[in-house]
């Protein structure tokens, strides 16, 4: 065990310097093309591996990854795409009846170089609508370097995210830059917003997932169930660089978070959905359905697979959903 989380912090490593990295980054990518136009399959099994230390099982899928994996290459995910998408979110947000608890948007654009940053506020932030993390936090605009600004936001444009490791919904979204609110809260868990993270499946909120602490791309887990008890130790991995377990105060508003969660996931075998508290008040941040992996124990990722049931979904063929993807915009 100790060797195999040496191995993988190694890796971690090389894949955080390849990130940051302009020509590596560019190698990489034309690497998973190439990996993804022979069996796209391949790139979500040697993600996995790198993680879990073992293979998918593609013919009998158990845990909640597996699960979702199998999902992805077997059944229609558009409206996962949709979703994904924290532009067209929105919309479905104000469908389901929460559109209360969305933030301030301000504008979207299809270019960086369209950004009219005169018609924008003092702060908000500036994220694409297709990723994870790809965020630029404005609290001064007369301090922001805009050519800067939009040079990373160009270069995140350009990313066909989902390629890596063939999280196919997030291939089929057209990428775009939106400006939001920027919130703000005051808590003791750090200088960053506390993210509350609800496990859901077809409608019912299983657990919570607590990421608070943020500081560049490091952040720090809890876990909790629905009557706020921590969990963290027989969830959570605690040979993850992420595992802290603290005991976070339940938020005000998480009441009003639960009874949202369980309208924005009906009729999703699966999805998180994320949540802000800002002085009582909720506010919906984004639904994930596929998360990274590696934070949970081998068990809570199996006992998770196990409320997902594969049985009431419609199969399509491989061939039908990969004719709907594209590996570059």
């Amino acid at each position: 065990m100790i060797y195999n989380n040496f191995i993988m912090k190694i890796k971690d490593s090389i894949r955080n310097f390849a990130k940051k990295s302009n020509l590596i980054k560019k190698l990489y990518t034309e690497y998973c093309k190439y990996y993804f136009k022979k069996d796209p399959k391949l790139l979500a099994n040697m993600d996995y591996r790198r993680v879990l230390g073992e293979n998918i099982d593609w013919d009998h899928p158990e845990n909640l990854i597996e699960k979702i994996y199998w999902m992805l290459f077997s059944t229609d995910t558009t409206l996962w795409s949709l979703c994904a998408d924290k532009y067209r979110v929105r919309e479905f947000v104000i469908e389901r009846g929460c559109g209360d608890l969305l933030n301030n948007l301000y504008g979207k654009w299809d270019r960086a170089e369209d950004i009219d940053y005169d018609l924008l506020p003092n702060e908000f932030v500036l994220k694409t609508n297709n990723s994870c993390g790809q965020v630029i936090l404005v609290r001064d605009k007369d301090k922001l370097n805009k050519q800067l600004a939009n040079r990373k936001i160009q270069e995140w444009l350009r990313i066909p995210y989902g390629l890596t490791n063939s999280q196919l919904h997030y291939m089929r979204i057209k990428p775009c830059v939106i400006a939001e609110e920027l919130l703000h809260e005051e808590s003791d868990t750090g200088h960053s917003l506390v993210d509350y993270k609800v496990w859901c499946f077809d409608g019912k909120p299983e657990c919570v997932l607590v990421a608070y602490d943020r500081t560049g791309d490091d952040y720090k887990l809890s876990m909790f169930d629905l009557n706020w008890n921590n969990i963290s130790d027989r969830a959570l991995n605690k040979l993850s660089r992420h595992f802290s377990g603290a005991d976070i105060p339940c938020p005000a508003s998480f009441d009003i978070i639960l009874d949202a969660a369980g309208k924005l996931s009906l009729g999703f075998p699966e999805v998180r959905v994320d949540f802000y508290d800002i002085a009582g008040k909720a506010y919906f941040g984004e639904l994930t359905f596929s998360t990274g992996y590696g934070s949970y124990t081998k068990e809570y990722y199996t006992y998770l697979g196990s409320k997902v049931n594969l049985g009431s979904l419609e199969r399509l063929s491989f061939e039908k959903i990969m004719s709907e993807i594209s590996i570059g915009h």
